[in-house]
């Protein structure tokens, strides 16, 4: 599997596009449509042809299939990423606003082109149109009627949201159904029985139900129509589904073959059906129409229809994801593209249909030309009118200039920048800059100034509830700062291009137990541009030993040793470490801060929150502490003891705790069996009033405080 953006997710990214641009080639098939009357489509072509009207008809059984399961996935992905709240806003601005205006302005063109297209086939005059029967709800939707649709799903899911987290506020249902998927994508003939008999029976429950037609299209009334909303509805839901799931992704591309088979057999078998009984369901005087010895039920044909729309659409996915993961400029091109693409063709396809849908020319010649015309002049007009304008920020959410590149991974580091606070000198390559947040009022950070050189260690110290974990959530864009600014990489977290570059450890991880450690670093490299070799990751992070046990079979030591492969596959330029120790053995630890020098050494910058002190001390270039929100102090190990200026005593004496621990000048007293230890600011007449008090006081030793005392005693200060 090819390296991918683990923020674009290229694969089902490319997909997306291909199922807008596949809109644009049906379309432009549809003149060319064998036994069509005059009137039915703008255009009815002197040159039909059967291998088009095939190529449209199975290219409608998945596509829109394809789509709203696409559409799903990354709905689920945006939801959980923004929020309720901040997804609706998004929602509205790239997907209600270029509906109504796209109505606005594509209705008169297309009507236009409609008129002449019908008065050119019937020699130069209008015929009589027939008055269009008075439906409540009634509006010609045209082709945009999937964003309409689309909207319906996001309110759907996030009322289905709602009462979920009411009912099942522990998620256990959720997590009962994030289980069935797992184990159903495991065996390709059940998920796909599973997602074809419910798009079978809606079909079979319709009165009338043409087969070529596939799912009934709701371009024609703002009112929801049953038959697609629920069978697209399967197709949104369970793309939401796979996103939710952790394993879902690497089931669909190692099974990608299997289910585009069975997409490819079932299309076929409806294919030779319609030969025999092209356009007519089944009457009812008889249920089975029994033609040319041929059984051609509804049932069945319904049932097939299911198979072929979910066999092509998850053959599609996988074979993407296993073949498209990996980063091209190109196809990040079109992917952008193909909205704007798919939104504005139809009165252009139409128009071009009806200029040549009289040429003595065979559709060889006719339709090649329609369609490559169409998309030349369309990303035309999206490289020069769309892209770097408004528009394109609406449609793309980003504006990006004519002449600049489409953005890319870094597969190499960035030329130098300007000097700095990093190890050579170089700008930062995280900082937080006055930043503050606050939780329901309580302030997890406030006017914080944290800098991360590039090539160093920085040691992010403090208390439980500190603000450690919002500093760390603000850098990997997981939250938003109410004030001051977030910088990774030369950027903001939230651009994708900048958060390519990130590896995290989290202290709370569950990976999926059915998959093994080669299999987690595995799936997680495909994620990058240019990860570490497969067996280099497992030599570097310990786990090469059991990488072939199940994850859920591993000890909690060997559990975090693999979170640490799956962290470090990327060779990421940034790594934060929440915590990584814990739980291992002192040889395994020692083993993890050999693995930690040798990444400083490579060029990758860490970010590392820890108790053990002992193992910032061994590790950090610079040490930052932070308490109540408040950076108490920074600086290199050094600087904190120099801060505090403490000296730590030891002896053994019979003095006891309480009276020792209340002297001048003792900042912290504790026994360990039979020698007293103590934390000092002037060690100097500590130790004369020792030796005062106890004459018997004996095994006398003074020495610098280390960082676990000066950590203690700032703390200590700031609280």
């Amino acid at each position: 599997m090819q390296p991918v953006d683990p923020q674009r997710l290229h694969a089902l990214d490319a997909v997306r596009g291909f199922a807008l641009l596949l809109g644009v080639a049906f379309h432009a098939a549809l003149s060319f449509m064998p036994g069509w009357p005059p009137g039915l489509w703008a255009m009815a072509d002197s040159s039909p042809s059967a291998l088009l009207g095939d190529a449209a008809f199975v290219s409608h059984v998945f596509r829109m299939t394809l789509f709203f399961f696409i559409a799903g996935f990354f709905a689920r992905l945006l939801q959980h990423r923004l929020g309720n709240a901040a997804f609706c806003r998004n929602r509205l601005l790239r997907i209600a606003v270029p509906l109504v205006a796209g109505w606005v302005l594509l209705y008169p063109l297309v009507s236009m082109v409609w008129i002449a297209g019908i008065t050119k086939a019937f020699g130069g005059n209008l015929p009589p149109m027939p008055e269009a029967p008075k439906v409540f709800g009634a509006f010609p939707l045209m082709h945009l009627w999937f964003l309409y649709q689309l909207l319906q799903f996001y309110a759907i899911a996030l009322l289905l949201g709602a009462v979920a987290a009411r009912v099942d506020p522990q998620g256990r249902l959720r997590g009962a159904m994030d289980r069935l998927l797992s184990a159903a994508l495991r065996v390709p003939v059940v998920v796909l029985l599973l997602l074809a008999v419910p798009v079978a029976s809606v079909l079979m429950a319709l009165p009338t139900w043409y087969y070529w037609s596939g799912i009934p299209t709701p371009d024609q009334s703002l009112v929801p129509q049953l038959a697609p909303l629920l069978a697209y509805g399967v197709a949104f839901a369970f793309g939401w589904l796979v996103q939710r799931s952790h394993t879902a992704l690497v089931s669909l591309a190692r099974h990608w073959l299997p289910n585009l088979l069975v997409g490819a057999i079932a299309a076929t078998w409806m294919l030779l059906s319609l030969r025999v009984s092209p356009m007519a369901p089944p009457g009812p005087a008889n249920p089975l129409d029994l033609v040319d010895g041929t059984t051609l039920t509804k049932s069945g044909f319904a049932l097939m229809h299911g198979l072929a729309a979910w066999g092509l659409t998850l053959g599609i996915a996988g074979a993407a994801l296993r073949f498209l993961a990996g980063h091209s400029p190109l196809r990040r091109y079109i992917a952008d593209a193909s909205y704007w693409v798919y939104l504005a063709h139809l009165p252009l396809v139409a128009a071009l249909q009806v200029w040549v849908g009289q040429w003595p020319l065979h559709w060889s010649f006719k339709y090649p030309f329609v369609l490559l015309l169409s998309l030349a002049l369309l990303f035309a007009s999206y490289h020069w009118l769309v892209r770097p304008t408004l528009i394109g920020q609406l449609l793309n959410g980003r504006r990006i200039g004519r002449t600049d590149p489409t953005p890319t991974p870094p597969s190499s580091p960035s030329p130098a920048p300007p000097p700095g606070t990093g190890r050579g000198g170089s700008e930062p390559v995280a900082a937080l800059r006055g930043i503050t947040k606050t939780f329901g009022g309580i302030t997890a950070l406030d006017n914080v100034y944290l800098e991360v050189g590039s090539g160093e260690l920085l040691a992010l110290l403090g208390p439980n509830g500190a603000g450690k974990s919002t500093a760390i959530a603000l850098w990997l864009g997981l939250v938003e700062a109410d004030g001051g600014e977030v910088a990774l990489l030369g950027g903001v977290p939230q651009e994708a291009v900048r958060r390519q570059g990130l590896g995290a450890m989290m202290q709370d991880v569950e990976l999926p137990k059915e998959l093994t450690p080669r299999e987690l670093v595995g799936l997680a490299s495909s994620y990058y541009v240019d990860p570490l070799p497969l067996d280099e990751t497992l030599r570097r992070a310990g786990i090469a030993t059991f990488a072939d046990r199940h994850y859920g079979k591993l000890s909690g030591g060997q559990k975090r040793l693999t979170q640490f492969a799956v962290a470090i596959c990327g060779q990421p330029r940034v790594l934060f470490l929440d915590e990584p120790s814990v739980g291992l053995d002192v040889q395994a630890r020692e083993a993890l801060w050999s693995s930690i020098r040798h990444l400083l050494e490579a060029g990758s910058s860490i970010v590392l929150t820890t108790h053990y002190l002992e193992e910032a001390e061994a590790l950090a270039d610079r040490v930052a502490v932070i308490a109540k929100g408040h950076l108490v102090a920074s600086g290199s190990v050094d600087d904190m003891r120099a801060l505090v200026a403490r000296r730590r005593i030891s002896c053994e004496s019979r003095l006891g705790v309480a009276e020792v621990g209340a002297w001048p000048g003792v900042q912290d007293a504790r026994r360990e069996r039979d020698r007293l230890h103590l934390t000092a600011s002037d060690a100097e007449s500590v130790v004369r009033r020792l030796l005062a008090e106890d004459p018997s006081l004996s095994r006398l030793e003074v020495r610098e405080a280390g960082l676990n005392e000066a950590f203690n005693a700032l703390t200590r200060e700031a609280a």
